[in-house]
Formats: structure tokens, C-alpha cells, sequence
């Protein structure tokens, strides 16, 4: 197994292949799913902070030499002082996999990219996992015996921090400001829908930042671009709408000053509605969002889950 130090990386990584995801479908029931406010949870004193940090470094030299029970037994316990730490999860995640629990280590991960959806290694794991619960479901429907190997995911050795709003007095500017930072990006993306389903290619197109990356590295984003003109010049009959919509801030949306406001990256789900002519689909979009000139243009997009 590789062990590596967590970093932030602002990119997608390629698409899930998910077969079930209960716990997905959960999280996006209509009372869980919009965030229009900062999460506020009580703070733990610094002390108590420190001792559970190293608890966490007890707990992966215990995984790293396979103790899996006595790891097991203090990652549960920092995620019950510390429900938004999502290294906590990702490694009682990996400890639950090495112990055969696949079901419960799928339920961590989501929670722990739910947590903080900008943890490549959460990410990653979440993928590696899919993919194998993905095969195993294959591999069932053909009847066949051919033996997969457990994935290795990879252990966070650091705690960087949740990135939530400790409790403290928010004063009511930056509350409005952070409303309104999410009103404007649900306001891009249903304009973004509509041009889509208008076919109007030259304001879809407008949406996305010239950095954007497909999610088909062997095309370029011109090349790219030329496939969705085709596409939206020969669709015929489309509807496109999102509903629910969960926004998570990569950065401090605060503003600096009153003409300026510090740049942002946001990472976005929603459900998707489509239907044209002879085809007709919901999934589950992820798109990452990257504020340039007073826009949020999108970066990044994929289908996490077709439902």
C-alpha cells in the first residue's frame, strides 16, 4: 500500500462506475440537499484538538502495521467528536475494506467526499472501490469465479483540517454575501440548462471557462467544444432542468474589498433532467466551478451516477 500526504487539487478525476449508491440517493432527499447557509458546529477546545490529532497518529501506525481492530476502534471515536473530519473516514474507510466490511467502508467514503469533496485521496479511494463493487456485480451476472483483488486505497496520514466554519459570531455581511454567492451560481446553471435545451450554442458555451478540462483527456477542449455544437445543433426535442442543488466552497468567498472579490473555486451536485426525442434520463452532476470577472464558469464537469 502507498501512503501519501493529502493535498488539494483542483481537477476532477475521471467518472465513477457505480452500480448502487444508497447512500448517495440519501443524501439527496429534498430536506438534506440545499446549502444555503455556513455549517456551524461546537468547537472543541484546542487541547482536546491536539490529544485526538494524536490519536489520529496512533491510529495510523495501527493501520499501517494491520492492526485493523485497534485502529477500527479510534477512528470511530474521533469521528464521534469530529463528525466533519474526512481523513477520520477515509481511513476507517480503507481499515473497514481490509476487514471485508465493503458496504459500511462505501458509506464512509461518500461520507468523507461529502465532508470535503476537494480530498483527491478520498476521491480516488471512493473510485477504486466503485470500481471493484462495480466488477464484482459483473462478475455475478456471468457467473463467473474469477477471484478480484480487495483495491488498495490509501491512508491519510495528516489531519489538515476540516475547512468549517467554526462557531463563532458570522456578522450578518458575510451570512448575506454567502447566500447570495449561492443564489448566483443556481442562477448560472439553470441559465446554463436553458441555453442547453434551447440549443443556443453560443451562450451554452459561454458557461464554460477556456481552461476547461473534458472529461475525455484524449480530446482537446476545441475538439471538445465541436462535439457539443454538433450535439445541441442535432438534438432535437430537448429539456434540460436541475433540481437540488448542494454547493461546497473550496475557498473564503469573503469579499476584499468593494470592487473586488477573492477568486473561488466551488465544487457543485445537482440532479440532471434530460429528455429529447428518443431518449430520456436523470443523473447525478458534479460540476467544479471557478469564478472569473464576477462568473462562475465551469472547469470540470461529470455524471457521478445515472439514477
Amino acid at each position: 500500500m502507498k501512503y501519501k500526504k493529502n493535498y488539494k487539487l483542483f481537477a476532477f478525476f475521471f467518472a465513477l462506475i457505480l452500480n448502487s449508491v444508497p447512500a448517495l440517493k440519501a443524501e439527496l432527499s429534498p430536506e438534506n440537499v440545499r446549502v444555503d447557509h455556513a455549517v456551524v458546529i461546537d468547537t472543541p477546545s484546542k487541547s482536546s484538538v491536539s490529544r485526538d490529532k494524536k490519536l489520529f497518529d496512533q491510529a495510523v501506525q495501527y493501520s499501517m502495521q494491520d492492526q485493523w481492530a485497534q485502529a477500527e476502534k479510534i477512528y470511530r471515536d474521533l469521528i464521534k467528536r469530529h463528525p466533519l473530519w474526512p481523513e477520520t473516514k477515509n481511513n476507517l474507510a480503507v481499515v473497514l475494506l481490509k476487514m471485508e466490511k465493503q458496504d459500511e467502508a462505501r458509506t464512509f467514503l461518500e461520507s468523507a467526499v461529502i465532508s470535503s469533496p476537494s480530498y483527491r485521496i478520498a476521491q480516488q479511494n471512493r473510485t477504486l472501490l466503485y470500481n471493484f463493487l462495480a466488477n464484482q456485480a459483473y462478475n455475478k451476472v456471468l457467473d463467473t469465479r474469477r477471484i478480484l483483488q480487495l483495491p488498495e486505497l490509501e491512508l491519510i496520514l495528516k489531519i489538515e483540517g476540516s475547512g468549517v466554519v467554526e462557531k463563532q459570531v458570522m456578522d450578518e455581511t458575510s451570512e448575506i454575501h454567502f447566500k447570495e454567492t449561492v443564489q448566483q451560481i443556481e442562477q448560472q446553471l439553470n441559465a446554463w440548462s436553458r441555453a442547453w435545451s434551447e440549443g443556443r450554442f453560443e451562450q451554452y458555451i459561454q458557461f464554460y471557462s477556456l481552461q476547461f478540462t473534458p472529461v475525455d483527456n484524449q480530446k482537446t477542449f476545441a475538439q471538445w467544444k465541436q462535439d457539443r455544437e454538433f450535439r445541441l445543433d442535432n438534438a432535437q426535442g430537448v429539456k434540460v432542468g436541475i433540481d437540488q442543488v448542494r454547493v461546497f466552497f473550496e475557498h473564503s468567498i469573503e469579499k476584499e474589498d468593494e470592487d473586488e472579490e477573492r477568486e473561488a473555486y466551488v465544487l457543485v451536485e445537482f440532479l440532471q433532467y434530460y429528455q429529447s426525442a428518443n431518449y430520456k434520463d436523470t443523473v447525478l452532476k458534479q460540476v467544479y466551478m471557478h469564478k472569473q470577472n464576477k462568473q462562475w464558469l465551469i472547469v470540470s464537469e461529470r455524471t457521478l451516477k445515472t439514477l
